[in-house]
This record gives structure tokens, sequence and C-alpha cells, in this order.
């Protein structure tokens, strides 16, 4: 099983909005990593919906760079 790790963290120096951290990871010597492609493609979708869900957070009161998710997958 992979696992998609999204993480946020305070902003830069200069910066107004998070930083954010997001990899792919396996949790044993028999998991597989995902092609890059699909990686990739699986980055672009997480960062556009965790960007959308971090905004409705912080509207809740959450801070906004205290923010992580994990994401495991199965390939079969």
């Amino acid at each position: 099983m992979a696992k998609l790790t999204f993480k946020t963290k305070a902003p830069r120096k200069g910066y107004i909005n998070h930083g954010s951290f997001m990899t792919h990871e396996t949790k044993g010597i028999y998991d597989k990593l995902p092609t890059e492609e699909i990686q990739k493609e699986a980055h672009k979708i997480v960062a556009e919906t965790m960007y959308d869900l971090i905004k409705k957070l912080e509207v809740l009161g959450y801070d906004q760079t205290r923010v992580g998710f994990y994401i495991h997958t199965k390939l079969f």
C-alpha cells in the first residue's frame, strides 16, 4: 500500500501563504509506488483539492499552517 502525504507549514520569510509538502511513500518492502505519471497527476489533484479544503477550514477557525493528511492507496 502506497501512502501519499500532504502537510502544511508556516510561510517562508517574505511570503504570505503557507508552504506545503507532498510526497509518496511505501510502508513495506513489498509495496510499490505508482508510476511517475500517476504520482504527478495525484499531486496535482491533491494540491488543488487541499487548497480549497484548507481555505474552508480556515473560515471555521483552523490554522492553515498546521494541516496534515495521509491518503493510503492500494495498487493492484
